[in-house]
């Protein structure tokens, strides 16, 4: 069933800018539902835990770089930002800037699943 997104949504997206996140869905709440529904769906957590373990910089970078991508389509441009510097670091080898980034940038994103996903509930 679907309900339209209300103010009781939009308060349970606390720290997303859905107005931006509405912007690149052009202003249709169909459509931006349907990214906050695939933002969840395509949970990379295990993925980049898994190439962060083997230390697969190429493989991580791509996994990185959808979660870079997907969190500006929502408005978590916060985390985006974050998932930047380890994309632009996994392009270089630079696995000092990739360790010391992991962590953080990994609970922010888990935070944000969580928060997609307790408003869609």
């Amino acid at each position: 069933m679907y309900v339209p997104i209300g103010d009781d949504m939009l308060e349970k997206l606390e720290g997303i800018d859905v107005e931006l996140g509405m912007s690149y869905c052009m202003d249709d709440e169909d459509f931006y539902r349907e990214v906050l529904e695939e933002y969840v769906t395509a949970d990379k957590t295990e993925e980049l835990k898994h190439f962060f373990e083997l230390q697969d910089w190429d493989s991580y970078r791509i996994r990185i770089h959808a979660v870079k991508s997907s969190s500006m389509t929502i408005g978590a441009s916060e985390l985006s930002a974050k998932a930047l510097e380890i994309e632009s670091a996994c392009k270089v080898h630079d696995a000092e800037t990739i360790m010391r980034r992991h962590e953080d940038c990994l609970n922010d994103y888990q935070r944000v699943l969580g928060i997609v996903r307790n408003a869609l509930a």
